[in-house]
């Protein structure tokens, strides 16, 4: 009867520290439709990759038509969050900083662009 209560409990106590854990990590979404500092055309991402407009090169918006992928990593290391940006056969990764409806994208220590989620 003890060991039934013990592990009970146990199990009640791995159960609640999960779901604090769980509820404590909040992914990021950079979903949206979002207009650039640099006065290029509306960046365009969707909740299931897809975005548009979001490829440079250097300081210039590069797209050689197809289809083109957004992929934001899962956790930030030092403020920055990986996003990386794919138009086949180009890929690039850039450092984003995401404050509210501002992100900007960084790629070498130098900023890219400003985005302002419309």
């Amino acid at each position: 009867m003890r060991s039934a209560t013990w592990t009970a409990t146990i199990s009640a106590v791995l159960v609640a520290s999960l779901a604090m854990v769980a509820g404590c990590s909040s992914q990021v979404s950079i979903t949206g439709t979002w207009s650039a500092s640099d006065g290029s055309e509306t960046k365009v991402i969707n909740d299931d990759g897809s975005c548009s407009g979001m490829y440079y090169n250097g300081s210039a918006v590069l797209d050689i038509g197809g289809p083109e992928t957004c992929t934001l990593s899962s956790t930030s290391t030092g403020g920055y969050y990986s996003l990386v940006v794919r138009q086949a056969p180009n890929q690039i990764t850039y450092q984003v900083a995401i404050d509210g409806d501002t992100m900007t994208l960084t790629s070498g220590g130098q900023e890219i662009v400003t985005l302002t989620r419309q």
